[in-house]
């Protein structure tokens, strides 16, 4: 997987105990093209620090075609904002 740590907007819900549940997401890439990617499944959640700040790792994986593409997503606990960290 490429390393992108680039921030995204993100849909997310929230299940009953308050822990969220990315959804889809959306960041412009290199050609400054608005790239929206719908999460058909998370695969783990694991509470992770980076350089200091707390994030939760989602692992997760989308289809594209017939392609199963994973990829993975980081929420900054302290500060609510989300990144796509690797595709």
């Amino acid at each position: 997987m490429k390393v992108l740590r680039k921030p995204i907007e993100a849909i997310v819900f929230f299940d009953l105990e308050g822990n969220p549940v990315p959804v889809r997401f959306r960041y412009l890439d290199d050609r400054s093209e608005l790239i929206t990617v719908k999460v058909d499944r998370v695969i783990k959640k694991e509470l992770d620090k980076f350089a200091g700040n707390r994030m939760l790792k989602f692992t997760c994986q989308t289809r594209i075609g017939n392609l199963v593409k994973p990829f993975e997503l980081r929420f900054e606990i302290d500060t609510s904002r989300w990144y796509i960290y690797k595709i």
